[in-house]
């Protein structure tokens, strides 16, 4: 191995083309069944075709009664909210770490976002829940974030002793499991992307699951008006006379989508299996580098929708994170990303400042508490890498392994070397 970092004139650790992270792969399976779903029907108006079998393979996953295929994630977990007929006013706390589309539904009921800082991990703070009850609180949403399960004992205890709905997004982590449960049980309502990257996907689509038949009901009006309504809501329901309509919107989901989610969530448990493998092997060869610390997870069973890092200038003789990034992408690790969008997003001006864009439903800036030093901590030093899925792919993971070692060889050893370049760039 060419010892000498490519950002220092050596010769890249893998070529770019060979470096990339393409998910899902499209296997012969995947081929087959969207063929035979293609000649089927690519539009299903009720719960039945490859939506049934997949609801009912995803709620049994979960060992959950009700499950609800939407067209995004994001419409999956606007229906958690509408499932509980939240109002104007309501309060619910939710994470600041986490993607904006785990909250920005909530703006649609006039309800109020109460953040709560992270811990280490980047998973919601369990203590600033229990500080920011107050008599309009209603519910609770956390986020697993990029796989990692939240300490779902203790936040379900908080909600049960406040009487406080909990909701699950579980979009990072399909298949990932807490003390041996499997994230999206413990909820009174959970919702997952099927989108693009996500470990279960059909490039987009959404999926709810609830306990709770007045939830699922208020869902279904939300977003699957006529059919689906007509036949799964009782006849003696006070909201089955508004079947025909619903509430007026569509969420249904892309019939060619679900069939490629379908086949996914056949090999969850090995992908699961296999992306943990190579995260051991992660570990193994980086847990040595101080500056560099790695998610701790004791009882939980991630599902590794990506691995963070997070970098410690304190012990990196000075090299900053954006020099440590640059010199792995460098190194041919196209894949190694700095999360932009994925953020506190408190102070973002849809949720600070919603009377400007939404006047119909708030009339003035929302003031959070709290410094949130944790959440913005945790992004300033977040650096991201994916965790291949397939046992094939064991040659790309060691190389971005060994990329990864190249470099933080050289900034225990050599610091000065990337310091100058560090010095150049700033100067410019």
């Amino acid at each position: 191995m060419n010892k000498t970092l490519a950002i220092l004139g050596g010769t890249p650790m893998i070529n770019k083309n060979d470096a990339k992270f393409i998910w899902p792969k499209i296997t012969h399976e995947i081929e087959n069944v969207l063929k035979k779903q293609l000649y089927k029907s690519i539009s299903i108006y009720n719960r039945s075709g490859i939506f049934k079998e997949f609801e009912d393979n995803f709620a049994k996953f979960h060992g959950v009664k009700y499950a609800l295929l939407s067209n995004s994630g994001t419409n999956a977990i606007f229906s958690m909210f509408e499932g509980i007929n939240i109002l104007p006013g309501d309060e619910i706390i939710c994470p600041s770490y986490t993607f904006f589309a785990t909250i920005s539904p909530i703006l649609y009921t006039g309800a109020i976002p109460v953040f709560c800082d992270c811990f280490d991990d980047g998973n919601i703070n369990t203590k600033e829940i229990e500080s920011k009850i107050t008599k309009k609180t209603k519910a609770v949403i956390v986020t697993h974030m990029w796989g990692i399960p939240c300490d779902m004992d203790k936040i379900s205890e908080i909600c049960k002793q406040n009487n406080l709905v909990l909701f699950e997004d579980c979009s990072h982590a399909h298949g990932a499991s807490f003390h041996e449960k499997k994230i999206g049980s413990f909820g009174d309502a959970s919702a997952w992307s099927l989108q693009g990257q996500k470990i279960i996907t059909g490039g987009e689509g959404g999926i709810m699951l609830t306990k709770h038949k007045d939830i699922f009901d208020r869902a279904l009006l939300q977003g699957h008006y006529n059919k689906r309504c007509k036949n799964e809501i009782s006849n003696d329901s006070p909201l089955y006379k508004y079947s025909l309509t619903g509430l007026g919107l569509k969420f249904r989901a892309h019939p060619l989508a679900i069939a490629i989610a379908n086949e996914q969530l056949k090999k969850i448990d090995k992908f699961i299996e296999q992306k943990q493998k190579f995260v051991n092997l992660i570990e193994k060869e980086l847990n040595k580098y101080k500056f560099l610390k790695l998610p701790k997870y004791i009882d939980k069973q991630p599902s590794w929708y990506a691995y963070i890092f997070q970098f410690d200038i304190n012990y990196s003789n000075g090299v900053s994170v954006d020099t440590f990034v640059k010199a792995l992408l460098f190194e041919g690790l196209i894949e190694v990303d700095r999360p932009g969008s994925t953020r506190p997003i408190h102070n973002l001006p849809l949720f600070k400042d919603p009377h400007k864009i939404m006047p119909r439903l708030y009339n003035k800036t929302i003031n959070q508490t709290g410094k949130f030093d944790n959440a913005l901590k945790f992004y300033e030093n977040a650096v991201k890498i994916p965790v291949w899925a397939y046992p094939e792919d064991r040659d790309i993971m060691k190389s971005y392994i060994e990329g990864f070692k190249k470099v933080c060889d050289l900034i225990v050893r050599q610091p000065n070397l990337l310091l100058t370049v560090q010095n150049e760039r700033n100067k410019l």
